[in-house]
C-alpha cells in the first residue's frame, strides 16, 4: 500500500523545515519590505506554519500552501519575520504601521498569530495601525480575545464549547468544503474552500453569511469588512 499524500499543511511545513539557519538569517533583513500584498485582503503580515495547531480539514486544504504564498521566497521570508519579531517586536511593530501606511494589515496572512505575539499587535494598535486577524488556537484567542475564530468541520468538541461560550457569534467563522454540512455554531461569515489547488467554492451550497469577496460579489476585503 503506498503511504497516503502528505496534507497541504505538511508539504508547506517541510519547505519551512528545509531552510538553513544560514538562509533564514540571510532573509532577516530590515532593508526588505515586511508586509505581502495580496488582491484579496491588501496586505498582510505572513508567518509561518510551523506556529499553526491545524484541524484535519484545515491541514487538507491549507490556503497558505497554495499560489504565491507558497514560493519558496515567501516562505523563506515568513520564517525570516518569525525571528524578526522574536528579536525586535517594537521595530516590526513601526515597520508594519509605516509600510501599512493607513491600510488594515491581515495577521496573519499565512500562518498563525501566537499567544507570544500579543504585545506585537498591541504596540501595532498603539502606534495606530489597524490588524484584522483570525485564529484556530484557543490559547491564541484568551490572549487576544478580538481575533476572528476560525472552525470547520473538523474543529473538536472542547474548541466548539469554547468558542460557544466565549466568542461572540460576530467573531466566528466557518471553512466550508463541497460536502461538509453548515457551521455547527452561528457565525458572522462562512468561507466556502478556495485557492489555486483547491478550486470547490462553486460546489459549496450558498449560505447567507458567505463571504462576498469568495463569491465574487465584492473587489476585495476591505469592500465588505465583515471580518475587520
Amino acid at each position: 500500500m503506498k503511504n497516503p499524500k502528505p496534507s497541504l499543511h505538511a508539504q508547506r511545513v517541510a519547505k519551512e523545515q528545509s531552510f538553513t539557519e544560514s538562509e533564514i538569517q540571510d532573509r532577516v533583513r530590515w532593508d526588505l519590505p515586511i508586509l505581502a500584498q495580496n488582491s484579496k485582503c491588501s496586505v498582510s503580515l505572513d508567518l509561518p506554519l510551523i506556529n499553526c495547531r491545524p484541524t484535519a480539514v484545515c491541514a487538507a486544504v491549507c490556503y497558505a500552501a497554495q499560489g504565491r504564498q507558497a514560493y519558496r521566497q515567501a516562505v523563506l521570508k515568513s520564517v525570516a519575520i518569525q525571528q524578526m519579531i522574536e528579536k525586535d517586536p517594537d521595530r516590526v511593530a513601526h515597520t508594519v504601521v509605516d509600510e501599512a501606511a493607513g491600510r488594515a494589515v491581515r495577521l496573519a496572512g499565512s500562518g498563525e498569530v501566537l499567544p507570544s505575539h500579543r504585545y506585537l499587535v498591541e504596540k501595532i494598535h498603539e502606534l495606530g495601525g489597524q490588524t484584522w486577524e483570525f485564529t484556530r488556537r484557543v490559547d491564541t484567542h484568551e490572549a487576544l480575545p478580538h481575533l476572528m475564530f476560525s472552525l470547520d468541520a473538523g474543529t473538536p468538541p472542547s474548541a466548539l464549547e469554547y468558542i460557544e461560550q466565549s466568542v461572540p457569534v460576530n467573531r466566528r467563522a466557518y471553512l466550508r468544503r463541497p460536502n461538509d454540512p453548515p457551521a455547527p455554531l452561528e457565525v458572522a461569515v462562512t468561507f466556502p474552500l478556495h485557492g489555486p489547488r483547491t478550486p470547490h467554492a462553486k460546489a459549496v451550497p450558498t449560505h447567507p453569511t458567505d463571504c462576498p469577496a469568495s463569491r465574487d460579489e465584492v473587489s476585495g476585503c476591505w469592500a465588505c469588512r465583515r471580518c475587520y
